[in-house]
């Protein structure tokens, strides 16, 4: 059987998305218009309307997006990408208006490090990374490379950041490790020449860069890991000024942004956000460097506070927006945010010296307007009956996403583990989690419902990892599956101690030991009576929860990922490495036919609709596919995701469909389809 035809299927429509890829530096745009926010999100660019949260996806490269830069006038975007060793990666230029690809520009090899238009769009310059290394100037009327060069010396390291000058389209400057170079542009000749700057004694690795070449005295500014900020003369080239010197900001100076005031924001590598200025001492002329602001989120540990990536102004900078590496963007209004905080000074009255208060971090004019995950979306699953929350993992996360605003309400740490699966009892009252550690936990809802609540936790369920789980409807018994092969029923009573607390008792209540490889899917069937289990060794088992034991099995050539029961319940679907759609009679474990799901990659995920009447379908060919399932047709597709589809659901009142992937994406789609009552 053939790989079914896509093309003429009808396309489904995509209705959020819930994604950013934080750990690109400068990776955060506002447009030039000031109503839309530019972010990567994997091989894809976002385009976001700020109010109205309408959004596009320009689709073109072939693996994730390193680097974005808009031109000043807005009209264009450039993106740039990362591939395997060995290959080109891309620049694409797009038209912003239209949403289209304008050109392909392939000089690069495996990485586009940085690039940036010139002030009055003549230019593009791109930047190679570590394995290329290269600079190179391109003309954006005739789409051509103009001249390129070695963008360091070979004493040097790497360069990792390129800026070009606000006020010539001949001059624009790079900065790395042990490198910074300001560089002219002979069009007429097709070269660039490199004037390295003058550091002295000083060594720096440099991370972002700031023109401010318009400014009345010309100048730009480095941040570097070291944590101070430098400032380079344009004119003279030499380094010139630089702060702070004494407290430096904690793990580097990621990202920095010029205000009209001439004051910066400057992003650290801590998560901290600050507000601060150069200035001349009047008396003597030195040049001080003052920290007038500072914020960080408070949510986060100081441990777990991620690097500030990306500084994006508004307009002249009434608003701005800031991205993390964790995945979150804030929106900070900035006459809140400096009338919030700042450097205070009193009189004691006693003795009439002046005291100094430290700088203030709260949360005045700050606001979380997104939060997404930064690492693969292991599983998704909503409540019994309720489509109005869905309950996703990823590492050392449980989060809880309520599904009409589309934004996170509920978040559990567990530092340093992964969690592989999670399950909700059909009360909605418990949530039952796997992790990677070999600890089955179980969590409730605080009673203010702000956080998660751990219930209990039983240590050593398996030996190595618990990579798959499910709960019987009373929540009363769970199955869970293991990286040994093992599944293991267990039973849950609960108690109270002398302080009138629950206390959950977890007993083994039997352990069966048939498979030979990692157990993937658990599904238990509505009467609690019967479950299967899929496994990387080739099996899918049938077991009979009331007799402990198995009661059917089927083969196949293929690493089984998933699987699911039919409407009625006798019959099993399942999906694996092999690229088919298989159904197996659950009585006998016989064959009954074979779908070709993917023409490229495993089938990672399956979902049986409400109504019996479609599956939909995800894989390693990062589409969404809607089947029906007697005539197993595809009638829908979703392309949108830009990496491997890790597991799909759809919602109890069939109106949408959630699909959850490798680079932490959360797609919603509409589902096509009226519910048969």
């Amino acid at each position: 059987m053939t790989d079914t035809p896509i093309i003429d299927v009808p396309r489904l429509e995509l209705d959020s998305i819930i994604g950013f890829n934080g750990d690109v530096n400068a990776g955060l745009k506002v447009h030039p218009g000031r109503e839309h926010l530019i972010y990567p999100l994997g091989n894809t660019v976002i385009i976001e309307h700020v109010t109205t949260k309408e959004f596009s996806q320009l689709s073109g490269h072939t693996n994730n997006v390193s680097c974005i830069a808009v031109s000043p006038s807005g009209n264009y975007l450039a993106s740039g990408q990362v591939t395997h060793m060995g290959f080109k990666a891309n620049v694409i230029i797009w038209d912003f208006h239209r949403k289209q690809q304008i050109a392909t520009l392939s000089l690069h090899k495996v990485k586009v490090q940085d690039l940036a238009f010139s002030p009055n769009e003549k230019y593009l310059v791109t930047l190679g990374g570590q394995d290329d290394g290269s600079v190179v100037v391109w003309d954006l009327a005739s789409k051509e490379a103009i001249c390129g060069n070695q963008a360091q010396v070979e004493s040097a390291g790497v360069t990792y950041c390129v800026a070009y000058s606000n006020v010539s389209d001949d001059i624009f400057v790079t900065g790395g490790d042990g490198t910074l170079r300001v560089w002219e542009l002979d069009v007429g000749n097709r070269k660039i020449k490199a004037t390295n700057v003058v550091m002295g004694q000083l060594k720096r690795v440099v991370k972002c860069i700031q023109m401010a070449d318009h400014m009345a005295e010309p100048f730009f500014f480095c941040g570097t890991t070291t944590g101070d900020i430098i400032g380079i003369n344009m004119r003279t080239r030499l380094f010139q000024v630089q702060g702070p010197k004494k407290e430096l900001f904690s793990k580097g100076v990621t990202s920095l942004a010029l205000l009209k005031s001439g004051d910066f924001l400057v992003g650290a590598g801590d998560g901290e956000v600050a507000l601060a200025k150069f200035y001349k001492k009047q008396d003597k002329g030195e040049v001080l460097f003052e920290k007038k602001r500072s914020w960080k989120d408070k949510n986060l540990s100081n441990l777990s506070s991620p690097a500030i990536t990306s500084i994006a102004l508004r307009g002249d900078g009434h608003q701005f927006y800031v991205g993390a590496a964790n995945s979150q963007i804030y929106r900070f209004n900035y006459s809140e945010f400096v009338s919030g905080g700042g450097d205070q000074k009193q009189i004691n009255k006693k003795t009439g010296l002046k005291i100094e208060k430290k700088t203030q971090t709260d949360d005045k004019g700050v606001e979380l307007v997104k939060t997404c995950h930064s690492k693969a979306v292991k599983d998704v699953v909503f409540p019994f009956g309720f489509s109005n929350l869905i309950v996703t993992c990823q590492e050392e996360e449980i989060r809880v996403w309520n599904m009409s605003t589309k934004k996170e309400i509920l978040r559990h740490v567990v530092a340093n583990k992964t969690c592989n699966a999670v399950c909700i009892t059909r009360d909605g009252k418990t949530i039952f989690s796997a992790w990677d550690d070999g600890i089955i936990r179980g969590y409730g809802f605080s009673k203010d419902g702000k956080s998660l609540k751990q219930k209990f936790e039983r240590g050593e369920a398996h030996s190595k990892g618990v990579t798959a789980i499910s709960c019987t409807s009373d929540g009363r018994r769970i199955v869970s599956g293991g990286g040994e092969g093992q599944v293991r029923i267990w039973d849950i009573t609960k108690s109270m101690n002398m302080k009138g607390e629950d206390v959950y008792i977890i007993k083994l209540a039997e352990t069966m030991m048939e498979h030979k490889g990692t157990v993937s899917d658990v599904k238990i069937t509505n009467g609690d009576l019967e479950c299967a289990t899929a496994s990387n060794d080739g099996t899918c088992i049938i077991w009979d929860l009331e007799n402990k034991r198995r009661k059917g099995i089927v083969f196949a050539n293929t690493l089984f990922k998933c699987l699911t029961y039919d409407a009625k319940e006798v019959q099993l679907v399942t999906s694996g490495t092999d690229r088919k759609i298989g159904f197996w009679e659950t009585h006998g474990g016989e064959r009954i036919r074979d779908l070709d799901g993917s023409s490229s990659g495993s089938v990672n995920a399956i979902d049986l609709s409400p109504d019996g009447r479609f599956l939909v379908t995800g894989g390693d060919d990062r589409m969404i596919k809607v089947w029906t399932y007697q005539e197993g047709e595809v009638v829908g597709v979703g392309i949108g995701h830009s990496d491997s589809v890790i597991k799909v659901k759809i919602c109890p009142n069939q109106n949408l469909i959630v699909s959850v992937s490798e680079d932490g994406a959360i797609l919603i789609w509409k589902f096509p389809f009226t519910p048969r009552c």
